[in-house]
């Protein structure tokens, strides 16, 4: 196997809430630097990276919730090659290096490290109709984890009085639940892409409206293939093999987004009973050995691969897995 030839330029970032740390890797030299982690420290970012001749150099930061957003969507509308990273990845990179200490600095000297060792996908932004799709639909599962919580606690509660509290908690609950779904409705139709990728997706046997508007609010459509969109998914098996001793696959791990992971599984559920296809495919799996789980997760990882491809071509679905071309007018 030939290794990739190592960059000589990357820009490492560690996000927080109000700053970021830079490391700008050039060669041999490293150049640090602090900013404020808004739109005038990324422009001072930007500049920081001119100044030292790199403009628009190899980014990488780690994918840790929302505070690296605006960084990731700056820097890439401003040309730079942008990778978000696995903070698990960054954290055995560490390891490997044998490094003890950690702060800021340090961390984000590691990342910029990181990314001149191999060849990293370039990460795109999300369309601004799947991001607001994404966040009414994250925010609608916060509300229901919420909602059933209250209404568990009602069941139990022996106290009239927190009985009293806990049912106007609860009305209120599905009152903003109810609002929520009409937006996400009222969303999709205003949205025609979205419309026809969700109706696509609702002609696959076991996907429902909701679990549609999960996938299309959730999978990344700048993924190069189907295989890539279920590993980013983190549902392909991980075959472990040792010698004569250890000869397995291991079962898929918990990493991936949890929110479509559970969505899908449900989903994974129906498909196995309901779609002739994938049962059959199924039942074969079955009879061959295979454990109830891992044909469940064989299941979900055709159907993030089937919607993958509708997805990414906006095409509709063909029972025997092939998409089909929209019709143009």
């Amino acid at each position: 196997m030939i290794l990739p030839k190592p960059l000589d330029c990357c820009l490492g970032l560690d996000i927080a809430k109000a700053k970021l740390d830079a490391c700008l890797l050039l060669g041999s030299r490293a150049h640090h630097a602090q900013f404020d982690n808004s739109q005038s420290g990324l422009a001072a970012l930007r500049a920081w990276c001119k100044k030292h001749g790199a403009p628009a150099p190899l980014t990488v930061l780690e994918a840790t919730g929302r505070y690296g957003d605006l960084a990731a969507t700056e820097l890439h509308a401003a040309a730079h090659s942008v990778h978000l990273a696995n903070p698990r990845r960054i954290k055995d990179y560490a390891r490997s290096l044998g490094r003890r200490n950690k702060t800021d600095r340090i961390d984000a000297a590691l990342i910029a490290s990181f990314g001149t060792t191999r060849a990293l996908p370039a990460w795109q932004p999300a369309s601004d109709a799947q991001q607001l799709l994404r966040a009414l639909m994250r925010r609608s599962a916060d509300l229901a984890t919420m909602l059933q919580a209250e209404r568990n606690r009602a069941e139990s509660s022996p106290d009239p009085l927190v009985s009293k509290s806990l049912a106007r908690i609860v009305r209120a609950l599905e009152k903003e639940t109810a609002t929520l779904q009409a937006q996400i409705q009222t969303h999709i139709q205003a949205t025609p892409e979205l419309r026809e990728d969700i109706a696509h997706l609702c002609q696959i046997e076991g996907i429902g409206q909701r679990t549609a508007a999960w996938l299309a609010a959730e999978v990344p459509r700048h993924l190069p293939t189907a295989r890539a969109a279920a590993a980013w998914l983190a549902v392909t098996p991980r075959v472990r093999q040792s010698g004569s001793c250890l000869r397995s696959t291991a079962p898929v791990g918990s990493e991936g987004n949890r929110h479509l992971r559970r969505v899908l599984f449900m989903a994974a559920l129906t498909a196995r009973r309901r779609n002739p296809r994938l049962k059959a495919f199924a039942d074969r799996l079955a009879a061959a050995g295979k454990s109830k789980m891992s044909v469940l997760f064989a299941v979900l990882h055709k159907l993030i691969k089937i919607s993958f491809v509708l997805l990414k071509n906006h095409s509709a679905y063909d029972p025997h897995h092939h998409p089909l071309p929209i019709a143009k007018n």
